[in-house]
């Protein structure tokens, strides 16, 4: 929302985080789709970290969903191992 040429308060902040989650959810899609075509063609991105692994795109999708901040970066480390 403007106001007098600059963006109020209320409505900065809104865009911020709408903007933020939208990045967010544009990178978990990447990582889905990255991980479901290398899947296809036969190199999986697996990454184990104690008792957790993620070894399918869906699993990928659903880990950098919930924890985005962790899995991001383990997805591109993993994915170049």
């Amino acid at each position: 929302m403007f106001l007098g040429g600059t963006m109020s308060a209320v409505g900065g902040t809104a865009f911020g985080a709408l903007t933020l989650f939208a990045g967010a959810l544009a990178v978990d899609v990447w990582v889905y789709l990255d991980a479901r075509s290398r899947s296809h063609a036969g190199d999986d991105v697996v990454a184990t970290v104690g008792p957790m692994s993620l070894e399918t795109p869906e699993q990928w999708l659903i880990a950098s969903l919930l924890l985005w901040v962790f899995v991001v970066p383990l997805y591109l480390v993993a994915g170049r191992a």
